[in-house]
């Protein structure tokens, strides 16, 4: 039967979510497949590394596209009714299954005699369990035994199930992304045999990218002195299982469901018998739950990426699997390499040696990376009116007894002069920032402008990343320049702001630079993170 019309296909829909959908989950495809050779295959995925497997794989011969926007979340995302009926009228529809993506087994009977074929990507592989009671607080020490990997079917009367009674997350592991990689290949042969040699060679490259980055995941875990992470996602349980990292997750394994005030006490608890350094979020906005953790466990907020979805800013850098997992890893090695035991470290800056060169001012050209606005994402309040008010008297002190080379007055002064704005908050989102200046508010958007490389007299060196204003606004600076110590893509921890309409002037400008803090913290904290480095 072919959708003829808007209407019949709505009656469809309805009559699937209504009847509720009793489909067999081991059944993976359907029997119709379009044979049509001579064109290039129309094909729908939904989320990320099934998008970009199926492109490489399939190279010139697919024209492919995800139901899913950048930033939709994988757990919640309904497609539009336009786009059930594009994809009705593909070739293909492939997507990971196993209750990721809850629309797809609503529509799945409505689809079925459709010209598409559908195509669950993770047939064949055993997964993990993922019932959330063994997500939250307990060191994350799943015992993986044979009962984690029992069959996954519905439930005979038919009841489905959302919950994620099973770890859905894959693709975060390169074995098991193989083999979703191979059932895309056998798919798009399937249906273009005639291109069945480009996609195994293609098949085969991606193979070998794969094995690489989970050798490299296996060192980084192999030498790490500690294996705990602390999550606010539970998005890695395959990296247990396999690696032998234990996840303590905030949240279970749809960000939704967070953790009983128990649960809570037990993670922070927990965090801190193990002496956690970091705080991992993904790509999401950061939870309320998980900035209280934050907070309480004196942790540094870094990102790992996991691939559900990609951001507008990965796709203005063109980012893919590969280059995503490849940032992953070098990430988990600095989460890995060591243990604070007395927080010594500044906030947002990694523990290897090579991270602290480049924090002092010592690095190569070729080091020094682009990064977009989104890097200074978020709510930020000015430290000086804790310095006036006396809560920074504390860290003068501690430097002239540490640094030694100005008195604690003399420090006070030096930083006044630094700190000195009437800018007391500053909120940026995506392209746009806002100045909150007495009392005042001035919005505009700024582009990136590239970066300039700093050197100063004691021969130490910093990268200025500069913001052009997209157009004129009364109240705004042309340019805004941040200096975070950092010289490539990273979220901030705090930063010192720039800003002026001489662009060149202000690069001249090392004695003034108003330094910002995210709002949630209090000044007591900004205080101890400044004396911890």
């Amino acid at each position: 039967m072919k959708i003829k019309s808007v209407f019949l296909f709505i009656f469809l829909l309805i009559s699937a979510f209504l009847g509720g959908c009793n489909t067999d989950s081991s059944v993976k495809t359907n029997q119709t497949v379009n044979k049509n050779e001579d064109k290039k295959l129309t094909i729908f995925t939904t989320i990320f590394p099934i998008e970009d497997f199926t492109k490489k794989i399939g190279g010139q011969h697919v024209e492919v596209k995800s139901v899913y926007p950048a930033g939709a979340d994988a757990h919640t995302f309904e497609p539009t009714m336009r786009a059930m009926m594009d994809i009705a009228d593909a070739d293909l529809f492939i997507f990971n299954g196993n209750g990721l993506e809850p629309f797809i087994d609503k529509t799945k009977s409505s689809l079925a005699n459709e010209k598409v074929t559908m195509v669950e990507a993770s047939t064949g592989i055993e997964l993990l369990s993922g019932l959330e009671d063994h997500d939250h607080g307990h060191e994350a020490t799943h015992d993986h035994d044979e009962a984690d990997h029992e069959d996954h079917d519905h439930t005979e009367d038919g009841e489905e199930h959302h919950d994620h009674d099973k770890d859905p997350h894959i693709w975060l592991e390169p074995s098991l992304a193989i083999k979703m990689a191979e059932n895309i290949k056998e798919a798009l042969t399937e249906a273009m045999p005639s291109a069945k040699d480009d996609f195994a060679k293609n098949f085969q490259d991606i193979k070998q990218k794969l094995e690489q980055i989970d050798k490299e995941l296996q060192q980084t875990v192999k030498a790490a002195e500690h294996k705990e992470i602390l999550v606010s996602h539970a998005s890695y349980g395959y990296w247990e299982h396999r690696y032998g990292l234990k996840q303590i997750s905030i949240s279970g394994l749809s960000p939704e469901n967070e953790p009983s005030q128990k649960q809570l006490q037990k993670i922070i608890e927990t965090a801190k018998e193990h002496q956690l350094s970091y705080i991992i979020y993904d790509q999401n906005a950061v939870s309320k739950v998980a900035d209280v953790v934050k907070k309480e466990t004196g942790t540094t907020p870094v990102i790992l990426h996991n691939l559900e979805y990609i951001t507008e800013n990965d796709l203005k850098n063109n980012e893919d699997y590969f280059s995503i997992m490849n940032k992953n890893v070098e990430i988990l090695k600095t989460i890995l390499g060591t243990v604070e035991n007395d927080h010594d470290q500044e906030h947002s800056h990694a523990q290897d040696e090579e991270t602290e060169k480049i924090y002092a001012g010592y690095f190569e050209d070729s080091q020094v990376k682009d990064r977009s606005l989104s890097d200074w994402e978020g709510d930020w309040q000015s430290v000086y009116p804790y310095l006036q008010d006396g809560t920074l008297d504390e860290v003068f002190t501690h430097k002239a007894e540490h640094d030694g080379d100005m008195t604690d007055e003399e420090y006070k002064e030096y930083y006044n002069k630094g700190y000195q704005t009437d800018v007391d908050r500053i909120l940026i989102k995506e392209s746009t920032v806002t100045f909150f200046k007495n009392g005042e508010e001035y919005t505009g958007e700024y582009l990136y402008d590239g970066y300039e490389i700093l050197t100063y007299d004691k021969g130490n060196r910093g990268v200025r990343y500069i913001f052009k204003l997209a157009e004129e606004t009364e109240g705004l600076p042309q340019y805004i320049q941040f200096s975070d110590h950092s010289i490539y893509p990273n979220e901030a921890g705090h930063y010192h702001l720039y800003w002026g309409d001489d662009r060149k002037a202000l690069l001249d400008e090392v004695t003034h630079w108003p330094t910002y803090y995210p709002s949630e913290m209090d000044g007591h904290d900004i205080a101890h993170e400044m004396m911890a480095h």
